[in-house]
C-alpha cells in the first residue's frame, strides 16, 4: 500500500479489522494400506474361518487388529499430536482412517488373482478380498462428503507396498508372462492411477497432503527385489502427482528406516533386524496361511497361543523394528509419526527468522522516536545519544501442536543529530543487536543484526513529526533438532537477510500547564527478506528457499508527557493494525531424494494489537540528558513482544538551556 493510502486508512480502521485465521487441523484423515490400518479387520470377516478367529482371540487377549502390532500405529500417534484421531472407517461410531491391509494402490492386481490365490498371503491377509484400493478408498471418503473434502485435515497416505509384493509374486507364478518389463509397467500404472486419485482429492478442497514412499523392509524379507521395485514405485507416485498439479508434502521413509537400520543401536533396536518382535505358533501359521501381517494377530503377552500371535519378549516393541519382517513394531511407528511431525513443522519455524526480523526492527524504531522527542526538548545544536534494549520475544505457531520460539533480543543503538533553532532536526543512527530463539521442540537460532537509521522530524508549538529510515541486515545461524524415536537429529544451517524500514508519526499537543497531551498517528512500514539456504547433519535435513515478510502498519492512538522539574515521565497508548497479507508460506525440500518441494503456512502474527509505553526522560545537567522506558506490545496473536530501554543523550555546543518550559493555555 502506498504511503498516502496508509495514512489516510489510519482513520477507518473501525471498518477494516480483520483476522488473520490460522489453520488448525481439525481431521486426520489416512488412506492406504497396512502400513496405516488402524484396525479394518476387527470389524470385517474375512472368510477364512481361522484369521478370523485370530483377528477376535487376540482382541480379546488385549491386541488391536493392527497389522504394526498393539498400540497405536504412526497416524493414530501423529494425529494425536493435533488433537485429532485417525480411527480406522468401519469401527463403532465410525472413523477417518480408510486405510486396509492388502489394499493395491488402485486394484489392478485383482484381475490376476482369483479366489484361492494363497501366494497372496505374502501380503499379510489370506488370499484375495477384492477390498478397496487406496485410490478406491479417497473416493469412496469423497463420496461421503459430497464430493467436498475437509480443507482444515491433515491427509495421509501410503501406499504401494502390495503392489510391489504381489508383482513379485505374479513374477515367480508366470515368470515369461510377468517379465520385470511387464511388472514395472503395472506399477507405473498404479501409481498414474493413485495419482489421479490424489488429484480429485486436491481438486475437492484438501489442502495437507502427506505421501510417503516405500520402506526398506528388514533383511530376512520372504520376497527378494522388493526394496528395489520400491525405490521405482516411490518415486513414480510422487512425480505423477507433481505433474497432475498436487500440492503434497513428500515423506521419504526409506531414507528413514534405512538410517535406523544402519544404526539400529541409537534409536534403542538391540534385536537383529531380522527378527520379528511377533510369532505365530506353527498350528496358527499353517491355519491362516500368513507369512507376513500377523502383527494384526499379535496380542501384548509373551504367553504362547496356539489362538493368537504372541510377542517374543515383554519389550519386543520396544527393542524390535519389525514385527514381521516387513510391517514396524510401535518403536518404528513412534519414529514414522516424529519424522512426518518435523515435514510438518519445520517450514513454520524456518518462518520465525523473517518475522523475528520484523518485530526487532520495531523495537528499534520505538526507541529512535524517544531519542527523537528527548533532543527536540534542548536547545539547537548538536546531541549524541545511546540506546540499550532488553526485551523478550515470542512467537508462537499458527498451527496448534507445531513449536513456538521464545527468546530474548538484546539491542544496541548509537545515534547523532542536529536541531535547530526552527524546529527541524535531522540524525543518524547504528545499531547492533541479536536474539537467540529457542524452537520448542529443540535447538533454536540466532539472529544478529546491524542497522542503518536516517530519521528526521520538526516541532512547533502544537504540531510534531518525525520520519525514519533504515536498512537492517541479518545473519542467521539455526540448530534445528529433530526428535526421532529416543534420538534427536541435528540440522545446523546459516543465511543471511535484510529488511527495510520507514516509519512516520504525526501529532497535536494540547498544553495545559505541566501536562502535554494529544493525539498520534502513523505507520510503520517494512519488509523482510531471508535468503533462502541447506541443512546439514542428519536424514531430517531440509533445503528451505527465500522468503519475505511484508508489513504495512497503521498507528493511531494517544500520547500524554508531563514536566516536574527534572523529570520528563511520558505514556503512549497506540492501536496497531496490519494491512498487508498474512497468508505467506515457507517452501521446503527434502535433502535425502529428488523430491517436489512442499510448502507449509509460515506463522500468521495478529492483525491488530495495542502498543503502550510508558517511561521518563531525566534532564541531569545542561548537557546530558537520560531516558528510561518500558513498551510492550498488548494483544497481538501469536506474538508476545515487550522490553525495557534505557537511553543517554548529550548536547554539545549549545548555549546553557533555559529553565524548563511550561506551556500554558
Amino acid at each position: 500500500m502506498k504511503l498516502k493510502q496508509t495514512l489516510l486508512a489510519c482513520a477507518a480502521l473501525v471498518s477494516s479489522v480483520q483476522f488473520a485465521a490460522a489453520q488448525n487441523f481439525n481431521q486426520t484423515i489416512v488412506f492406504g494400506d497396512s502400513t496405516e490400518d488402524a484396525g479394518w479387520f476387527a470389524n470385517f470377516k474375512t472368510g477364512n474361518t481361522a484369521f478370523d478367529n485370530a483377528i477376535q482371540a487376540a482382541l480379546a487377549a488385549g491386541g488391536n487388529a493392527h497389522f504394526t502390532g498393539p498400540g497405536p500405529n504412526y497416524t493414530q500417534i501423529l494425529a494425536g499430536k493435533f488433537g485429532t484421531t485417525a480411527n480406522e472407517v468401519n469401527g463403532p461410531g465410525g472413523g477417518t482412517n480408510f486405510a486396509i491391509g492388502g489394499a493395491f494402490d488402485n486394484g489392478t492386481f485383482d484381475a490376476f488373482f482369483g479366489p484361492g490365490h494363497q501366494n497372496l498371503s505374502t501380503l499379510g491377509t489370506p488370499g484375495n478380498l477384492g477390498l478397496p484400493g487406496t485410490a478406491e478408498q479417497i473416493g469412496n471418503y469423497l463420496a461421503s462428503v459430497g464430493g467436498k473434502a475437509n480443507p482444515n485435515a491433515l491427509y495421509l497416505i501410503a501406499s504401494g507396498g502390495n503392489d510391489i509384493f504381489a508383482s513379485l509374486a505374479l513374477a515367480a507364478e508366470k515368470p515369461a508372462v510377468f517379465t520385470p518389463a511387464t511388472i514395472n509397467g503395472i506399477l507405473l500404472s498404479e501409481a498414474g492411477a493413485l495419482a489421479t486419485a490424489v488429484a480429485k482429492l486436491q481438486a475437492a478442497g484438501a489442502r495437507v497432503i502427506v505421501v510417503g514412499n516405500e520402506y526398506p523392509i528388514a533383511p530376512a524379507a520372504t520376497a527378494p527385489g522388493q526394496n528395489a521395485l520400491g525405490q521405482l514405485l516411490g518415486p513414480a507416485t510422487w512425480n505423477d502427482l507433481a505433474a497432475a498439479g498436487v500440492k503434497f508434502i513428500p515423506a521419504d521413509t526409506e531414507a528413514l528406516i534405512a538410517a535406523v537400520q544402519a544404526n539400529p543401536l541409537a534409536f534403542g533396536i538391540t534385536a537383529p533386524l531380522n527378527s520379528p518382535a511377533c510369532v505365530l505358533s506353527p498350528a496358527l501359521a499353517a491355519a491362516t496361511g500368513l507369512v507376513t501381517g500377523y502383527g494384526a494377530l499379535c496380542a501384548p503377552t509373551t504367553t504362547p497361543s496356539n489362538t493368537f500371535g504372541t510377542l517374543v519378549s515383554a519389550n519386543a516393541l520396544q527393542t524390535h523394528l519389525y514385527m514381521d519382517f516387513v510391517h514396524l513394531t510401535q518403536a518404528g511407528e513412534i519414529i514414522t509419526s516424529d519424522y512426518i511431525f518435523s515435514l510438518l513443522s519445520a517450514p513454520s519455524q524456518i518462518s520465525f527468522l523473517a518475522e523475528t526480523a520484523i518485530q526487532t526492527t520495531l523495537s528499534m524504531i520505538y526507541g529512535i522516536q524517544q531519542q527523537i522527542d528527548l533532543s527536540q526538548r534542548k536547545p539547537a545544536g548538536w546531541n549524541v545519544w545511546m540506546n540499550g534494549d532488553l526485551g523478550y520475544l515470542q512467537i508462537n505457531n499458527s498451527i496448534a501442536g507445531l513449536p513456538n520460539d521464545p527468546g530474548v533480543p538484546i539491542s544496541g543503538s548509537l545515534g547523532v543529530d542536529y536541531h535547530w533553532a526552527n524546529g527541524w532536526l535531522v540524525g543518524a543512527a547504528v545499531t547492533e543487536g541479536y536474539v537467540t530463539p529457542t524452537f520448542s521442540l529443540g535447538g533454536g537460532f540466532t539472529q544478529n543484526n546491524a542497522a542503518l537509521s536516517l530519521y528526521t522530524a520538526y516541532r512547533d508549538r502544537q504540531w510534531w513529526g518525525n520520519l525514519i529510515g533504515s536498512v537492517g541486515f541479518f545473519n542467521d545461524t539455526t540448530n534445528r533438532q529433530v526428535p526421532i524415536g529416543i534420538t534427536v537429529q541435528p540440522n545446523n544451517g546459516t543465511t543471511y537477510g535484510t529488511d527495510f524500514s520507514l516509519a512516520g508519526e504525526v501529532g497535536y499537543d494540547i498544553h495545559s500547564g505541566f501536562i502535554t497531551h494529544g493525539p498520534v498517528a502513523g505507520f510503520i512500514l517494512q519488509s523482510a527478506w531471508i535468503a533462502g539456504f541447506t541443512e546439514s547433519g542428519s536424514f531430517t535435513s531440509l533445503a528451505f528457499g527465500d522468503q519475505t515478510r511484508n508489513s504495512e502498519v497503521s498507528v493511531l492512538g494517544y500520547q500524554a508527557n508531563f514536566d516536574w522539574g527534572m523529570w520528563h515521565p511520558f505514556a503512549q497508548v497506540v492501536w496497531d493494525h496490519e494491512f498487508n497479507s498474512l497468508n505467506r508460506v515457507v517452501t521446503a525440500s527434502l535433502t535425502t531424494i529428488a523430491a517436489p518441494s512442499y510448502s507449509m503456512p509460515a506463522v500468521v502474527p495478529g492483525r491488530d494489537w495495542a502498543t503502550a509505553s510508558v517511561g521518563t526522560q531525566v534532564t541531569i545537567n545542561r548537557s546530558w540528558s537520560a531516558l528510561a522506558s518500558f513498551t510492550a506490545q498488548v494483544g497481538e496473536q501469536n506474538v508476545t513482544n515487550y522490553g525495557g530501554l534505557i537511553g543517554l543523550n548529550y548536547a554539545f555546543g549549545q548555549a546553557p538551556p533555559p529553565s524548563p518550559i511550561v506551556y500554558k493555555n
